[in-house]
């Protein structure tokens, strides 16, 4: 990452985080937000957008989506230093469901990272861009929260690239979270339609 005050890239934090979670048999929501700064913001978006990539059962989903939704309001008032609600952030993560997200996306995150280029399309990471990206991301962060099945992938992806691009700022990597964002909304709608289908068919 090209900040200072973080010496590893996303992938090691990863680890990191895993190895935290080894020792202690789980992983609290808060200890994710630990980091401070832009780069503070871009890991807690991150580390709470993973877990929702693969689908997963109900209550994690509205707990991830209702973190991320917390994370977007302060991201849009331009706050550096995140909070949650303590009921939240004590939160403990199964560490099967930790292993999994890291396990399960890492190599992934990567590939993404070799890719990128530090200042690429820069006016797109600004303190700005920041802001406005907000808005972006309380929408992912309702699409993961709402009970859809198999509606968490697409829109977590999405928190993944703009968290990624954030923390490297390369622009580029924003444009094709928002193609992923465009596509997450007509998937969780087509998605939604036809589950409201198949419940009305059992039902009558």
């Amino acid at each position: 990452m090209t900040d200072g005050s973080i010496a590893m890239k996303g992938s090691d934090y990863l680890l990191e985080l895993l190895e935290t979670a080894k020792r202690n048999d789980g992983l609290h929501i808060r200890t994710i937000l630990l980091r401070e700064g832009r780069l503070g913001v871009a890991i807690a978006l991150l580390m709470l957008a993973i877990p929702a990539v693969v689908p997963i059962p109900n209550p994690l989903g509205p707990v991830f989506g209702t973190c991320l939704a917390f994370v977007a309001v302060q991201m849009l008032f331009g706050r550096q230093n995140l909070w949650l609600p303590e009921f939240v952030g004590r939160r403990m993560l199964p560490i099967k469901v930790v292993a999994a997200a890291v396990n399960g996306t890492r190599p992934t995150i990567l590939r993404i990272e070799a890719m990128l280029q530090p200042g690429r399309l820069a006016r797109l990471t600004g303190r700005g861009a920041r802001v406005l990206l907000a808005i972006p991301v309380l929408l992912l962060a309702l699409l993961i929260a709402l009970p859809i099945p198999f509606g968490n992938t697409l829109p977590a992806i999405s928190i993944v690239l703009i968290a990624i691009s954030l923390a490297e700022q390369d622009g580029l990597m924003i444009l094709l979270a928002m193609v992923v964002l465009v596509a997450a909304c007509f998937a969780c709608y087509y998605l939604a339609i036809t589950a409201g289908s198949l419940v009305f068919t059992a039902l009558f």
